[in-house]
């Protein structure tokens, strides 16, 4: 009679636990939407994004092997994925292997003058997309070095002053034409360099 009684006590004890455990899930069902008012879930980071696509808007196939007067034809892209509309400039540049690109740890962007720009007014989630064709006119080669003296981006032709020699590691006279991405701040008034930007290994032969 006494393991009964005992054997009934623990019972109710573990219905009792039950009970208040489904009360309990009861209460914060009911509570959370009160809860939600108060704590916000995380938000998604902020960002921008660039892209060079090749001229079957792929990855594969990006120029490479640049010879003179031959137009080369790739895709440049810009995603707002900001939280609020953005005004956006790309800019072109031209370096080579010993200039200095964009310092994305200093969040710099290079102190290269810009040949073409690109101007887009996105809304948040927006994507743009533009072909950026690019032809290398005036080349020459003399002693192991390579000089670059004119190239024509979507139809407009720039004079440089680029020289580059001759990488017997990995066999070319290698260039970067890299895009920079700006972004407007309307509290400043201008422009900041967004800390993003895309580049094309570019190796110049004859």
């Amino acid at each position: 009679m006494a393991q009964s009684l005992r054997w009934l006590k623990i019972k109710l004890k573990d219905v009792r636990i039950v009970l208040i455990t489904i009360g309990l899930i009861g209460v914060l069902l009911f509570a959370s939407p009160t809860i939600s008012l108060f704590v916000k879930a995380p938000v998604g980071q902020e960002f921008s994004e660039i892209y060079i696509l090749s001229s079957n808007h792929t990855l594969n196939n990006l120029p490479f092997n640049i010879v003179a007067n031959v137009n080369y034809l790739v895709y440049l892209g810009v995603v707002n994925q900001m939280g609020s509309s953005c005004y956006y400039t790309a800019l072109v540049k031209v370096a080579n292997t010993s200039n200095y690109l964009p310092n994305a740890t200093l969040e710099k962007p290079s102190t290269l003058p810009s040949l073409f720009e690109f101007n887009t007014f996105l809304s948040n989630g927006e994507a743009w997309e533009t072909p950026l064709v690019f032809q290398v006119n005036q080349l020459a080669f003399t002693n192991g070095v390579s000089q670059l003296s004119s190239i024509t981006i979507n139809g407009v032709t720039f004079p440089i002053d680029q020289t580059s020699t001759w990488n017997s590691n990995n066999s070319g006279y290698y260039y970067y034409l890299f895009v920079e991405l700006w972004l407007f701040n309307p509290t400043l008034g201008a422009s900041q360099y967004n800390n993003r930007f895309v580049s094309l290994v570019l190796n110049m032969t004859q």
